[in-house]
């Protein structure tokens, strides 16, 4: 079972995503919610405990999901009490992610919104009181999912865990007792 992230924009997860694409996902709320069936009204309603059902269903076949960091989605999270990781920057940074953005050639739009909402996004993260919600404010520039010692520890243990597992169970087969009659035919050649 894997850990579920919740990422403000710009803190990494595409990286995440190019250099553990197989065991990562980002679950994005409008796609999902067309692939689920979900019933909307208008392309601003959606069911949020729906999607809490797609992203649980996908949790056992990856090491880490990400979701979207709404407050509409965390709530939906927050009121069925499922754990979930944020990672967020402090409101120093926010120079930084606007540049990085501009050099990724996001598109101007989504640049200026998030330039204009920043510091709101920032403060509702803070905000958050949930039991189930674990932030992870990076201060430091040049700090991202992609390079967080937690993230990554997380992922090297899981990759020493499949290794040692792996390891394991070559070992059991060297070593199970085989009588020499398993190995040969049956001398008439049936």
């Amino acid at each position: 079972m894997g850990i579920i992230i919740s990422s403000f924009p710009g803190c990494g997860k595409r990286y995440l995503m190019n250099t553990h694409g197989n065991k990562a996902r980002i679950v994005d709320s409008a796609q999902d919610f067309i692939d689920a069936g979900e019933p909307t009204t208008d392309e601003h309603s959606y069911d949020y405990d729906l999607f809490v059902d797609v992203v649980m269903k996908e949790i056992d076949k990856y090491d880490i999901i990400f979701i979207p960091s709404g407050k509409e989605f965390l709530d939906a999270f927050n009121n069925r009490n499922i754990d979930y990781d944020i990672f967020y920057p402090s409101k120093e940074r926010r120079g930084e992610f606007i540049e990085n953005m501009v050099r990724k050639r996001t598109s101007s739009k989504v640049i200026m919104e998030l330039d204009r909402e920043f510091n709101k996004m920032v403060d509702r993260i803070d905000a958050i009181e949930a039991s189930n919600c674990y932030k992870h404010k990076m201060s430091e520039p040049g700090h991202f999912i992609g390079n967080d010692n937690a993230i990554m520890g997380y992922l090297n243990s899981l990759k020493n865990t499949n290794v040692h597992n792996a390891q394991e169970s070559k070992e059991r087969m060297e070593e199970s007792p085989r009588g020499e009659s398993d190995d040969e035919g049956d001398e008439k050649g049936a």
